[in-house]
């Protein structure tokens, strides 16, 4: 445990001092949907027919990576016109206000986590730097998809890494027309579910219970393509093929209940302790 900390703590490090340490050329992960994060943090851009999407945005420090990776893939960042955030964690909406600036992208955020971004977790003042938190210009609906050109995303609720944590479930096709779903939870590191961080952050530890059972309720969802928030959660860079438009190695319907069912056993061995 103690060495799994001291190399989180070096990633933390060279993500505030260091970002090109982290860098990764892009890649797809399916026919519209593309990686353009780091080896630490995923941010994934969609092109959607009508615009692009961006799901997540680094820390503030980082930035300028989604930039270069937007623009290696051809793309303009100026063409974003959606933001789809996970949940409100530093390390996911840290680069919102910047790439805003660029594009007057809309901002999407769960309600949940609009009242959790006003906790004083979110504030502290810590490695990265905190920046103005950006009121969302829309929230998320389990009950209705976003639909945006020829992309549909249907989203899910997973309280559990944040009281409003989303997953979204993204409708994409192929050249041939062939359906295929990518699944994106939005957050399962099980750091924020530990009795210590429920106590020292005054949280409920009922969210460890929701997201073990978001976890079960998850699994029956059919995913052609699973891919994590973290690109270590779900091992993802160890997937991809070596060719970066070749996304096909990703198409496992079994791998996002393995994937769910790997991060749930975290969360219960935390319960056991």
């Amino acid at each position: 445990m103690e060495a799994i900390t001291k190399n989180v703590g070096q990633v933390w490090w060279n993500a505030a001092n260091a970002p090109w340490l982290l860098q990764c050329d892009p890649f797809k992960v399916s026919p519209h949907v593309y990686y353009v994060g780091n080896t630490w943090v995923g941010a994934y851009l969609i092109d959607t027919g009508d615009g692009l999407a961006l799901i997540d945005t680094l820390i503030f420090e980082d930035a300028y990576q989604l930039f270069e990776n937007i623009y290696k893939l051809g793309f303009n960042p100026k063409d974003i016109k959606n933001i789809l955030l996970t949940h409100c964690h530093i390390d996911h909406v840290g680069g919102v206000n910047p790439i805003v600036s660029v594009s007057g992208a809309k901002v999407w955020l769960s309600r949940e986590d609009e009242i959790f971004a006003d906790h004083p977790f979110n504030k502290k003042e810590g490695i990265f730097k905190v920046t103005e938190f950006r009121k969302p210009d829309c929230y998320f609906s389990d009950d209705e998809p976003l639909v945006l050109g020829n992309i549909v995303i249907r989203t899910k609720l997973c309280p559990g890494h944040t009281p409003g944590t989303t997953s979204f479930f993204i409708e994409d096709h192929d050249e041939n027309g062939r359906k295929l779903v990518v699944g994106l939870h939005g957050g399962v590191g099980v750091n924020t579910m530990s009795d210590k961080y429920f106590e020292e952050n005054d949280l409920d530890p009922i969210l460890r219970k929701q997201f073990i059972e978001g976890c079960e309720a998850m699994k029956s969802i059919h995913v052609d393509i699973s891919i994590p928030s973290h690109p270590a959660h779900g091992d993802l860079m160890n997937r991809i093929s070596s060719d970066p438009m070749d996304y096909t190695p990703l198409i496992d319907e079994k791998e996002w209940a393995h994937f769910l069912d790997v991060r749930a056993q975290f969360a219960k061995d935390l319960e056991e302790k």
